[in-house]
């Protein structure tokens, strides 16, 4: 490997390296590989592969994280209208000078909630793609801010969102995807079972059978991990017991 940059940024020390076996290069945050993609940005994760498709309807589409950029140059490349959100300016820098992220495009430096919140402008597409060292992932997605993520959609809109996963019995992804949900959309999950410490897809849109997008079909069985859809375990009423429950 060669090192290519190291930065300081708001979540710790940054390093670009670039692999000499195959060209791509590799996004570092505190020794965690956040991306990796070829120089022009093309992302080696499949899953960011499935958002791309589920995204597909979309045309206004606010982008929460940045990281390496490879979902939002993707994005910009099929002519989506994007606006990038990060609370680290110098994922902007790197996404442009090693991973093909288009200029011109909106790039805002501030906390995903506090632009949610603060934010009255709406989208039909939301994808969320936030994490780092020690990123907890159902603290940071609440209840509150998943209300506030769902009020920022145009009627018919839809929210994708990479999360992380422990394990086969881990909570997370549905308590996330039915937040997101609320009373308003249908939550599917795109996962791989059996896989320790991995990527999960949540999926909150106005169709009732995800399982017939052809497209997003292919990219899956065209990867190398075994994707499957399942349809979220929880929704909005039963967050609600259960949090009646606890106090009780």
């Amino acid at each position: 490997m060669r090192l290519l940059g190291r930065y300081r940024g708001t979540n710790g020390e940054i390093e670009i390296v670039e692999c000499s076996a195959d060209g791509t290069r590799i996004y570092f945050e505190e020794g965690i590989r956040q991306s990796q993609a070829t120089p022009d940005g093309e992302s080696v994760f499949s899953y960011v592969r499935l958002m791309d498709e589920l995204l597909h309807r979309a045309t206004n589409i606010l982008v929460l994280g940045c990281g390496g950029g490879n979902l939002a140059t993707r994005l910009a490349r099929l002519g989506k209208e994007l606006t990038v959100v990060d609370n680290n300016p110098v994922s902007f820098v790197i996404a442009q000078r090693y991973f093909g992220l288009p200029d011109g495009l909106p790039l805002i430096a501030s906390d995903f909630r506090k632009f949610i919140l603060d934010d009255d402008l709406l989208y039909d597409g939301i994808a969320v793609d936030v994490g780092g060292p020690d990123f907890r992932f159902d603290d940071e997605f609440d209840v509150e801010t998943c209300d506030a993520i769902r009020a920022r959609l145009t009627p018919g809109g839809r929210i994708v969102m990479n999360v992380l996963v422990a394990n086969d019995i881990d909570p997370v992804p549905d308590r996330i995807a039915a937040r997101l949900a609320g009373d308003r959309l249908a939550a599917w999950i795109i996962d791989e079972q059996g896989v320790q410490d991995r990527n999960a897809i949540i999926a909150c849109v106005p169709e009732k059978r995800l399982n017939a997008h052809t497209a997003l079909a292919e990219v899956m069985q065209n990867s190398l991990e075994r994707w499957s859809i399942r349809r979220c375990r929880l929704r909005a009423r039963d967050l609600g017991a259960m949090y009646s429950a606890a106090d009780r």
